[in-house]
C-alpha cells in the first residue's frame, strides 16, 4: 500500500513538473512596456528606451526637411497596433496615428 502511495505521489511530482516546464516559455525578442516618449528626445535615448524599430520610414518635405518615423508595434493581449515616432534633426517632434496622418501626405518623397 505505502509503495502505491509512494508510486502516485512521484507521478503526480513528474506531472507538475512537466505542467510548470510548459508555462515558462521565454520569448526570443524581449518585450519592454511601451511608455510615451517625451518632446526633444534625441534618436539614442529613444532607441534606448523602446530598442530597434520594427520599421522606420523618411520622408523629405517640400521644405526639404526630413522627418524619420521610427515605428514601432504595441502589443496587447490579443491585439497590435503601430505607434509611429517621428524624428527631426534627430529629436523627437510627436507620435502617434493621428500626428502620422497629419504629416505624412502623397506630395512628399519617401526616401526610405
Amino acid at each position: 500500500m505505502i509503495n502505491k502511495l509512494m508510486n502516485v505521489r512521484n507521478f503526480l511530482i513528474i506531472g507538475l513538473c512537466f505542467s510548470l516546464t510548459g508555462c515558462a516559455h521565454t520569448s526570443n525578442k524581449a518585450v519592454k512596456p511601451f511608455v510615451d516618449p517625451q518632446y526633444g528626445m534625441t534618436r539614442q535615448q529613444m532607441v534606448e528606451l523602446f530598442g530597434r524599430p520594427d520599421t522606420i520610414e523618411i520622408y523629405r518635405k517640400s521644405d526639404q526637411t526630413k522627418e524619420e518615423f521610427y515605428i514601432y508595434v504595441k502589443k496587447y493581449q490579443s491585439s497590435q497596433i503601430n505607434v509611429p515616432v517621428c524624428l527631426v534633426d534627430n529629436k523627437v517632434i510627436g507620435w502617434g496615428k493621428t500626428f502620422y496622418e497629419d504629416h505624412v501626405s502623397s506630395d512628399e518623397i519617401r526616401i526610405k
